[in-house]
C-alpha cells in the first residue's frame, strides 16, 4: 500500500511539474517587457535603522545587472530553524522570508523574498517575488532567484542574481 502511495504520489507531482514548467513557458512568451536578469548581489547584515521583527537587515548593492543595478535593503520578517523541518534538517539550516527592496534611477522594485541558508556550508538561495514597484517597475512581474555565499563570518550575503523579470518598460541598462 505504501508503495503504491509512493509512487502514485510521484507520479502526480512528476505531471504537475510538467504542466506547470508547459504552462509558464507560455506564460513567459506572453509578457512584454521580459528582461533575462543576471548580476552580482552583495550585502552586509546591519542593525542600523533595522526594522525587522528579528533584528535583522541587510543593505547592500547590485551590479553586472542591468535594470537591476541598485542599491539594495533587505528587511527579514521571519524565519524558522532546521528550515522548519526539524526531523531531517540541522538547526543550522534555516528558512527565512522577508522583504528586499531595489532602489534603482529609474524605480523601485519591492520584492517577497523567500530563503534557506545553509550555516554547515555558509550558503544561501533565495526566491524573489515582485510585490509593488515605482517607475518602470510598476506593472513588474515573474520571479528570480538571488543565491550565493556567506562571507566574513556569515555577516554578507555575496552571490548571483539570475531568472527573469517581465512587466518592466525601458530598455536594458
Amino acid at each position: 500500500m505504501v508503495t503504491k502511495l509512493k509512487s502514485g504520489f510521484a507520479a502526480v507531482v512528476l505531471a504537475a511539474g510538467v504542466v506547470g514548467a508547459v504552462a509558464m513557458t507560455r506564460s513567459v512568451q506572453a509578457h512584454d517587457g521580459c528582461h533575462r536578469v543576471h548580476g552580482h548581489y552583495k550585502a552586509a547584515f546591519t542593525t542600523v535603522n533595522c526594522t525587522a521583527p528579528s533584528g535583522l537587515c541587510a543593505t547592500g548593492t547590485i551590479t553586472k545587472g542591468g535594470i537591476l543595478d541598485s542599491s539594495s535593503l533587505f528587511i527579514e520578517l521571519d524565519q524558522a530553524p532546521s528550515a522548519g523541518m526539524p526531523l531531517t534538517e540541522p538547526a543550522s539550516t534555516v528558512s527565512y522570508s522577508g522583504t528586499l527592496s531595489i532602489t534603482t534611477d529609474h524605480g523601485t522594485l519591492n520584492l517577497r523574498n523567500l530563503g534557506v541558508v545553509t550555516g554547515a556550508q555558509a550558503m544561501f538561495t533565495e526566491l524573489e517575488r515582485p510585490v509593488v514597484g515605482t517607475g518602470r517597475f510598476v506593472n513588474a512581474s515573474h520571479v528570480f532567484f538571488i543565491s550565493g555565499a556567506l562571507p566574513n563570518n556569515g555577516t554578507e550575503f555575496d552571490g548571483q542574481i539570475y531568472g527573469e523579470l517581465c512587466g518592466v518598460d525601458g530598455d536594458e541598462d
